[in-house]
């Protein structure tokens, strides 16, 4: 009964938990989610108005680039730009020209570009010829855009003309009778390309541009006008409220004065306004859209949210009733196994555990109770081992001092008993093997990679009977350069070796260094019998592990791999050679070490 108590706490806790874990989590997450969401949610939407007015722009971008297209047709009348550029007689104009607006408006725009007018003028504002597309008591327009009865703001197209401005000029005015704005284009006359002779205004209906808004529109609320930057709206679409008419009205004055800047978009009364200026012509995009429809899909996914963490919540709450349930059984009783382990009885294994997770977890607890009884059997026979590897290490320790020692007496013997060369010899060799056991330092400088490498050609010249030359050349200033310690005598070992064994006459071997700022080059040359690099080149490129893992003694691909630890993949040696003519064998560093105070001295060496 008090076990069964037990039990039914320990259910409640896990069920308590569970519950409390998941309602935590998901209510968290549904406010982290719902937060980090919405300024995301409402920039995209943001993001996605802004792309459409500028494909909005784009297209009338190509809309009014055709226009100017075939404006510039005019010049295909070469006699025409010719009289104008004379300054022939404006009645001789007339006279000879008084149908080249009606023939530019059939032949150069095609009906569906609604040209509803067509002018052609001197600089000084005088008209050649005017076409008009019909007149009738609703469908009429002036003879002469600057007729002073008709007001169709002319005065625009006196102020382009007067300014310099190269680009077409869009304006726009109203037609009163037709209670509509028509579109306005204006393009300079030239000669040469430099000299203003006259110019063209064209008048279009604003149908085809209205249909090319009202694709872009992202919803019914919203409100898009065209303006140019000093002038009148040429057009505006969409139904506004009195929020969105008064901000309509304040911008678009400010633009047609020239004195509007971009503000805080949404520092308008629930709405927000967007900009999308021109690439080359001056008509700009202007649109007021609602708050409210920019969030809209915030407010959706707000919903959504919450209606699919009560449904988790309701699920969470079953699932972990069952698992509270499953639980309590097996862990009731792997804790009492326990207890009795704990108390002594080291011999009791869990058994009976099948429930999945739990049978793995009681498999391994016998398994690890196993292993701990073998550990402790093999705790004695390890420390004797470990008392053993003291021992050799020890040991390793003494016996190169021993051989340091006894090279050194025997060049002092052989000193003594007058026998020079062997004495440098035992000295050379103690000073080679000195060096070579002493890893404390994984880096060396040049200097002593270079004193070391001399010991080394030194015993192997008196093997060799002196008969391979030693030339080194190197700036005093890279001296106290760091390289890895023993990376230069293989270098030499490698072309005595590979190089130099076979060859025949004369044998040298040719150490050089150049260094830039960051980077520095060891250069080994001989003049030996040649190697196959592209096979010593891709072997080089082995894994550093697998060439660090290895037994073998220090060889171009052992340095290779330990530059590449050190440094960097980047870094390494790398071989050219070729058949007969020699080889050269590169290390590249980075630079690890002092300048030496700006000197340039050469430290060269000869043996």
């Amino acid at each position: 009964m008090k076990n069964l108590k037990q039990s039914m706490s320990l259910r409640k806790k896990i069920l308590i938990s569970c519950v409390g874990c998941m309602i935590s989590a998901l209510v968290l997450q549904t406010i982290i989610f719902q937060n980090s969401s919405s300024g995301i949610i409402v920039g995209q939407t943001r993001q996605i108005t802004k792309n459409t007015l500028e494909s909005l722009q784009g297209d009338l971008h190509t809309y009014i680039k055709n226009i100017e297209y075939d404006m510039i047709k005019i010049y295909n009348n070469k006699e025409f730009v010719r009289d104008l550029y004379f300054g022939e007689n404006i009645t001789l104009l007339r006279n000879s020209y008084s149908q080249i607006a009606y023939d530019m408006a059939r032949s150069a725009f095609e009906p569906s570009q609604c040209v509803d007018a067509l002018y052609v003028y001197t600089t000084n504002h005088n008209l050649i010829s005017s076409y008009r597309r019909s007149n009738t008591p609703i469908f009429t327009y002036p003879e002469d855009i600057y007729d002073p009865s008709n007001e169709n703001n002319a005065n625009q197209v006196k102020k382009y003309i007067a300014s310099g401005n190269r680009s077409i000029l869009i304006t726009s005015y109203f037609h009163k009778k037709r209670q509509i704005n028509l579109l306005r284009f204006v393009m300079r006359i030239y000669h040469n390309t430099t000299q203003t002779i006259g110019y063209i205004v064209c008048d279009v209906d604003t149908k085809n541009v209205m249909r090319t808004v009202q694709k872009y529109r992202y919803s019914e609320e919203q409100i898009i006008w065209l303006q140019p930057p000093g002038d009148r709206v040429v057009l505006q679409v969409g139904k506004m409220t009195d929020a969105q008419k008064k901000i309509f009205d304040i911008t678009a004055m400010k633009v047609e004065k020239g004195i509007w800047k971009p503000e805080n978009s949404d520092g308008y009364s629930g709405n927000v306004l967007f900009e999308v200026t021109p690439q080359k012509y001056s008509l700009t995009v202007f649109s007021i859209m609602p708050q409210s429809i920019l969030v809209q899909n915030q407010r959706a996914l707000s919903r959504s949210l919450f209606l699919v963490c009560l449904l988790l919540l309701g699920a969470f709450f079953l699932v972990s009733l069952i698992i509270s349930r499953g639980l309590t059984k097996p862990l009731t009783y792997m804790m009492s196994i326990m207890n009795r382990i704990k108390m002594g009885e080291t011999n009791l294994r869990l058994k009976s555990m099948k429930q999945y997770e739990f049978g793995v977890l009681g498999q391994e607890f016998n398994d690890m109770l196993n292993r701990m009884e073998k550990l402790i059997s093999e705790k004695y026979a390890t420390q004797i081992l470990a008392n053993d590897a003291r021992y050799k290490a020890l040991q390793a320790q003494v016996n190169p001092h021993f051989l340091y020692n006894t090279l050194d007496t025997m060049s002092g013997i052989a000193a003594s008993k007058n026998c020079p060369q062997v004495s440098r010899l035992c000295l050379a060799l103690s000073n080679l093997f000195r060096y070579s056991l002493n890893m404390k330092d994984p880096l060396s400088t040049f200097e002593e990679e270079i004193l070391h490498s001399k010991n080394y050609m030194y015993i192997m010249n008196i093997r060799m009977q002196d008969s391979v030359q030693l030339d080194i050349a190197v700036k005093s200033e890279l001296l106290k350069e760091k390289l890895p310690r023993l990376s230069l005598q293989p270098l030499l070992e490698n072309a005595l070796l590979h190089g130099l064994k076979e060859k025949r006459g004369e044998k040298w071997i040719r150490l050089t260094a150049k260094a830039d700022t960051n980077n520095l080059w060891i250069i080994v040359e001989d003049n030996g019998v040649g190697m196959n690099a592209d096979a010593i080149n891709e072997h080089l490129k082995k894994s550093v592990t697998e060439v660090l893992q290895r037994k073998s003694s220090i060889g171009l691909d052992n340095i290779n791999a330990r530059v590449k630890l050190l440094f960097g993949p980047e870094y390494g040696i790398s071989v050219q050679s070729e058949k007969n003519e020699g080889s050269r064998v590169t290390l590249y560093l980075p630079r690890k070490g002092e300048a030496n105070n700006g000197k340039k001295e050469i430290f060269s060496f000869s043996c």
